[in-house]
């Protein structure tokens, strides 16, 4: 039986039902979150020795020190230290190091998390400011879940926290939260909005999969994010022989676009306005402008037409359609059914032979030069410009070998360039606490934070966590500010705030979507996108053995017949497409909302969530998580009513602003209306209890986290006792368009 705290004036609409006492709570909040002892004991266990199994069935007895760029480090029982490959480890042992790998920072993160606290204490003392209240369990529950999860917990999830009386449970929920595949789903979202990500690449016949794919393995192993970012510079080549290069192909034939974006992401520097003028505002100048894009003067996204020698021509093409379908080409009726054939494939042919035009590579002789309309007296115009960094200088005396490329990413992610390291650090502190100690993200100026001291030191633990992105989300998630309820005043950008615990957040697009996933299907990762290969196969043509001319029509026809749906599989391989369940029952609950739910037909759950999901076919609603779905997703879906980034060329361009095509999208919208079907996910809950209270408690547990309370028994029974069970339906949608649903608090 849950436990419930009695109502305090003040906060008494957001601080609602735990499983531990209130008092309980704050107590534990009070004693600083034992992070520097917790973290300590507990992700050091995890480092413990362990007996390892290589993929040829070796042991190897070994203590684990960390992961880093796919390699393994290990301490054999002699004490020396070995790394090896990742890939090598048996597949036990891989999901074993994914779980574990920033364990071995134990102090580092603890210490961190307290210096992050000193620096944020000392700015709320200087204006005689205090932290807000603690959180209690289930508003930390939902909140952990959404910052990390970017999804509210399932009903089962929120049940178990919320009734364990481990006493170290929040911790245990970080370390599982923070190695799941909903930690990198939530996180490809944000860097997917950060670089525009789109699912296919403008002005190429190109998908976008074979990158996007790759971006969330590189989020899933947790790899540095200093060698992410060089790799994402550096890379060259195909698609399909490196997915990587999909970073430079979103801004193709737009080069001085692209060094803008590149300093906006990377630098938390804006230097836009150079591009075309001296910028009065911030004192970058033109030329200086020209001098950092001329690192990718030789950048090209567009290489020699490829020689495919081995592909059918059209007229093997239409000697092949003749024989094949009995055609005289004298007869002039069979001569325009040959024409109309041939036709058939021209598009598809062009396409694929355009695909191998595009690759990302260094060019020689193509020097970066002034524009013709250049005005100023430093220089001429079409004056060759010589590459120079914006500020610092590039390190060591390799320089002279690397390629302008390598020499801009080792300079770019140097850690002498304290500016890189500043502002992804103030991107993930705005990532949790709702807004950075620098605002604009992406024009950030330490001289005008209102807590320099907390940027300086956020800074400087992301260089001593080595860029570990989700050892540094740990460390904020357990200091004493985000463990505080939210501020529900407004702060403007230009307005100072002190972090006495985080801005009142709206959830993203992506957030709702995915909590509406989870509504609906308990697990909503059941369907992802593989890995591109399919559709990479198709296009290159360069890397296929000669195909006989039925071989290769037969590969236009699957490349003509393409959906990006196909990519959408579950575990076993199998489309979501093509996921079907016959019912054992025919016509059992169908589509028709005004049936009960709960009649008893006999349906297995099974059976009804596979019904669940022929609805959604009808409706043509893939019911997968945001980050699996086709990006920007079509103006008229779920995802777009709610705000997300249509991925063009604004940085942080999603919306969080509320609108009346929302509350309609909510009330009756196609999502909703799935929702409220038999075979959803909180119906099934639902479906085994007599209780219509411990229904609606299931239905507050599922949308709310937690149970119904005070007035809300009384409302409910007075529906309940004027309606029948499809009152649940109107519950749901109620809940829904409550700010306790749609907000972080």
């Amino acid at each position: 039986m849950f436990r419930f705290p009695s109502k305090s004036p003040k906060h008494s609409n957001l601080q609602s039902a735990s499983s531990l006492s209130l008092s309980h709570s704050l107590n534990w909040i009070h004693r600083g979150l034992v992070v520097a002892a917790f973290v300590a004991v507990f992700l050091a266990k995890l480092a413990e020795g362990r007996t390892w199994v290589d993929s040829t069935g070796n042991p190897i007895e070994a203590d684990f020190i960390g992961l880093k760029a796919s390699k393994v480090a290990l301490r054999l029982e002699d004490g020396k230290a070995v790394e090896m490959p990742l890939k090598v480890l048996s597949k036990v042992d891989q999901e074993y190091v994914l779980k574990h790998s920033f364990a071995a920072k134990a102090e580092l993160v603890a210490l961190a998390a307290k210096r992050i606290d000193a620096a944020v204490e000392k700015g709320l003392d200087e204006k005689k400011l205090q932290y807000n209240e603690g959180l209690n369990d289930h508003m930390f529950l939902r909140r952990i879940y959404l910052d990390l999860a970017g999804r509210i917990p399932s009903y089962q999830e929120a049940r178990d926290f919320l009734t364990s009386r481990k006493p170290m449970k929040r911790q245990e929920l970080l370390t599982k939260l923070l190695n799941s595949v909903d930690y990198t789903s939530h996180n490809y979202n944000y860097f997917a909005e950060q670089l525009r990500i789109q699912s296919r690449f403008p002005g190429t016949v190109l998908r976008n999969d074979a990158f996007i794919f790759w971006l969330k393995k590189q989020i899933q192993t947790n790899r540095p994010y200093d060698e992410l970012v060089r790799e994402l510079i550096t890379a060259e080549g195909h698609i399909w022989d490196n997915p990587a290069v999909g970073y430079h192909f979103r801004d193709k034939d737009m080069k001085l676009d692209h060094v803008a974006f590149m300093g906006k992401v990377f630098l938390g520097t804006d230097i836009t306005c150079a591009q075309c003028h001296d910028d009065p505002f911030s004192n970058w100048t033109q030329y200086e402008y020209y001098e950092l894009s001329a690192y990718l003067s030789n950048l090209d996204t567009k290489g020699p037409k490829p020689k495919n020698k081995a592909i059918p021509n059209r007229k093997q093409i239409e000697q092949h359609l003749v024989q094949k379908n009995g055609l005289d080409p004298k007869n002039a009726g069979d001569k325009e059914k040959l024409r109309n054939l041939v036709r058939r494939y021209d598009r598809p042919l062009r396409d694929l032979n355009r695909a191998g035009e595009f690759m990302v590579r260094a060019v020689s002789d193509r020097p970066m030069r002034l524009p013709a309309t250049y005005e100023y007296d430093d220089a001429v115009p079409n004056e060759v410009v010589p590459p120079r960094v914006l500020f610092g200088k590039e390190q060591g005396a390799a320089v002279a070998a690397l390629t302008s490329r390598e020499r801009l990413a080792a300079w770019l992610t140097s850690r002498n360039n304290k500016r890189f390291a500043m502002n992804i650090a103030n991107r993930m502190w705005a990532k949790y606490m709702g807004r950075g100690v620098s605002e604009p993200l992406y024009n950030i100026d330490p001289r005008k934070a209102y807590n320099p001291e907390l940027l300086k030191v956020l800074a400087e633990e992301m260089l001593v966590l080595d860029f570990d992105l989700k050892a540094f989300s740990w460390v904020i998630v357990n200091t004493k500010a985000y463990n505080r309820l939210a501020s529900r005043t407004k702060s403007a950008e230009a307005e100072p705030y002190h972090f006495s615990g985080p801005i009142l957040r709206r959830m993203t697009a992506e957030q709702v979507w995915d909590s509406m996933m989870t509504l609906m299907l308990g697990d909503p990762n059941q369907f992802q996108l593989e890995s591109g290969e399919e559709f990479n196969e198709l296009i290159d043509l360069a890397g296929q053995s000669s195909p006989s001319v039925e071989e290769f029509l037969n590969r236009i026809e699957r490349y003509d017949k393409f959906r990006p749906e196909h990519l959408l599989v579950n575990e076993e391989g199998i489309s979501i497409l093509n996921a079907k369940l016959t019912p054992k029952k025919s016509g059992a609950f169908g589509t028709n909302l005004t049936r009960p739910p709960f009649k008893k037909d006999g349906m297995s759950d099974e059976v009804a969530m596979m019904e669940l999901m022929n609805v959604a076919k009808k409706k043509k609603i893939l019911l997968a998580r945001a980050s699996e779905l086709p990006q920007p997703s079509d103006p008229a879906h779920f995802l777009s009513q709610f705000g997300q980034s249509q991925r063009t060329f604004v940085i942080r361009a999603s919306s969080l602003e509320g609108s009346v095509p929302q509350v309609m999208e909510l009330m009756n919208g196609y999502t909703t209306e799935i929702l409220t079907q038999p075979g959803s996910k909180i119906f099934l809950d639902m479906k085994n209890l007599r209780s219509n209270f411990e229904k609606a408690n299931v239905v507050f547990m599922s949308i709310l986290s937690r149970r119904a309370i005070g007035n809300e028994h009384h409302l409910i029974d007075k529906e309940l006792s004027s309606g029948g069970e499809e009152v649940f339906a109107d519950l749901i949608w109620a809940l829904l368009n409550t700010p306790e649903f749609l907000f972080v608090k």
